[in-house]
């Protein structure tokens, strides 16, 4: 009996021992699971602050990429216009070189380049038919054609008979003065060998054109160094009696009248 009495006084003390630590435990519980599920929503919103962070370095990246590729081709673009600009100042400054020069300075009778050349395509012994048939047809057949209207920002100035030379090639003007440069090396007198520009009016059409105009053996030729044409293609009195002619300019290495 005394034993079941303790058995009794045992369970009635330790019953609601166990029942407040298992409540403390559970509020401990309670509160971990509390604090746990609190550490879970700043976890998340960490992650959530992160991915935020993330996508708006990702957009300023972008961005940032964006621009450094603008300002490369910015820098670009101002090294094509840098160099544009350095080419437009050589041309308007051989624009302007050119454009100021006297028209006799194109008329060159002291080139060793026309020098030489005259030496490869006439002799001493030549007749003054045979050596004008020379020349022109020197200039005619061996100056190719220029294809390239524009040099140095002009369309169509005149170049010097050493460059046409040099280069093998020129525009129709270009054989002009190569063509009188060469008759007054070759000895032609300055009273004999101009270059002319003029218009020329037929049946109410007018055009322009310049050539040089030779004299001798008592006659005037208009040297057209074209396709199929010859020294003696063109006699002055037959071209002006058919045409109108108004001359525009006459110039050689000494001569100047009209420019």
């Amino acid at each position: 009996m005394e034993r079941r009495f303790l058995i009794i006084a045992f369970l009635m003390i330790t019953i609601p021992f166990f029942s407040y630590m298992f409540h403390i435990e559970n509020q401990k519980v309670s509160a971990q699971l509390d604090i746990n599920t609190m550490l879970k929503e700043k976890v998340d919103q960490s992650y959530l602050i992160i991915d935020t962070a993330n996508s708006t370095l990702k957009d300023r990246k972008i961005l940032l990429d964006e621009k450094i590729n603008y300002i490369n081709q910015l820098t670009l673009e101002e090294k094509s216009l840098q160099e544009k600009q350095n080419d437009l100042t050589l041309q308007v400054f051989s624009y302007r070189v050119y454009e100021t020069n006297d028209p006799r300075d194109f008329v060159d009778v002291n080139d060793p380049n026309v020098q030489y050349t005259l030496t490869q395509i006439i002799t001493p012994s030549m007749g003054d038919g045979e050596k004008v048939r020379a020349i022109f047809n020197y200039v005619r057949d061996d100056i190719i054609k220029e294809e390239k209207l524009t040099r140095n920002g002009r369309i169509d100035y005149w170049n010097y008979p050493k460059n046409i030379i040099e280069t093998k090639k020129g525009e129709y003007e270009d054989k002009i003065i190569l063509l009188a440069s060469m008759l007054r090396t070759a000895g032609f007198n300055e009273s004999d060998v101009e270059v002319v520009g003029a218009k020329l009016e037929l049946a109410g059409s007018t055009s322009s054109d310049i050539w040089v105009e030779l004299k001798f053996n008592g006659r005037t030729y208009l040297l057209l160094p074209r396709l199929n044409n010859n020294y003696d293609s063109f006699n002055k009195d037959e071209i002006y009696s058919l045409y109108k002619v108004e001359e525009l300019y006459r110039f050689n290495d000494k001569k100047l009248v009209g420019l």
